[in-house]
């Protein structure tokens, strides 16, 4: 049997205690999927909350890995055979949330295709990869665990998981992608959706608390969120003044350019700072939605 790179599908729940498993592997998400091993029968606890998500795992096959824009998801495939396993693997999926294809293309020339849709509620699907967190990638409990901590802010804040996919592929370190539904934007950077804000600067966690829901504080430099998207600048100033003027300037340029202040923060450097001629002793923070 040709091993298609899913190799497993079922459910898998989230709940402040544990991953309970359900039972029953949908026949709609299997339908084209063929699988190495008898699908299992898993067991409903008495108190498991129920939820639907598909898992599984991608190997060789990173032409079945989705990725998402507007009502769309996308794929690079080399071959129309392989854009056909791509869509007889996504259009169940699809189907399973209330959402019905409408359109699939594909150009042979640049092996790009796409299956367009529609759903019942408007709603759409975005995904979310891990490899930029940081985690312990050769302990698989590492990994479920943090499943289970981006999982459960989702599905509390109404984005519901659609799939989680394993990713066991040379080019990445063990990672796994997320995909989940949303309500759409016309800008998709005002979206709700699940992001990680990290450039390399420590992060004010505390200005940002009150503008999106922080999921993880996964460093001091890196975060996972669910809201629009957040942006950061940080520059060094000679004194508080110059901080000050530079803030003010910066959210006139936010205003002009239709992108929404946050917040802000000057802070003293431990030590100054001197580049040729000038000598900094501040340094400023700005957050923004983009």
């Amino acid at each position: 049997m040709n091993k298609l790179a899913i190799i497993a599908v079922t459910a898998l729940c989230v709940s402040t205690a544990q991953a309970a498993e359900l039972n029953g592997i949908f026949a709609a998400d299997v339908a084209a999927i063929k699988m190495d091993v008898p699908a299992p029968v898993l067991q409903k606890t008495a108190d498991a909350p129920k939820c639907n998500h598909v898992t599984g795992e991608i190997a060789a096959k990173l032409h079945l890995l989705a990725q998402t824009a507007k009502s769309q998801l996308f794929t690079f495939a080399k071959t129309e055979a392989e854009f056909k396993e791509f869509t007889d693997m996504w259009t169940p999926i699809l189907a399973k949330f209330d959402m019905k294809v409408i359109g699939r293309t594909y150009d042979p020339k640049v092996g790009f295709g796409t299956l367009q849709y529609v759903s019942a509620d408007g709603s759409v699907v975005r995904e979310f990869q891990v490899d930029g967190m940081t985690y312990d990638a050769l302990s698989q409990p590492a990994m479920d665990k943090l499943k289970h901590e981006l999982l459960e802010p989702l599905e509390k804040a109404g984005l519901t998981p659609v799939a989680v996919l394993d990713i066991k592929n040379p080019i990445f370190r063990p990672t796994f992608r997320i995909y989940y539904l949303t309500k759409p934007e016309e800008n998709m950077d005002r979206e709700a959706q699940l992001r990680q804000l990290k450039n390399g600067d420590d992060i004010d966690f505390d200005l940002l608390a009150n503008a999106v829901n922080i999921v993880k504080k996964d460093a001091t430099f890196s975060m996972v969120y669910i809201g629009k998207l957040v942006g950061s600048k940080s520059k060094l100033a000679k004194d508080e003044l110059s901080a000050t003027m530079s803030i003010a300037k910066y959210k006139e340029f936010l205003a002009e350019n239709k992108k929404e202040f946050i917040a802000s923060r000057t802070s003293k450097l431990d030590k100054p700072f001197t580049v040729g001629e000038n000598t900094y002793n501040f340094v400023y923070s700005v957050y923004f939605f983009q």
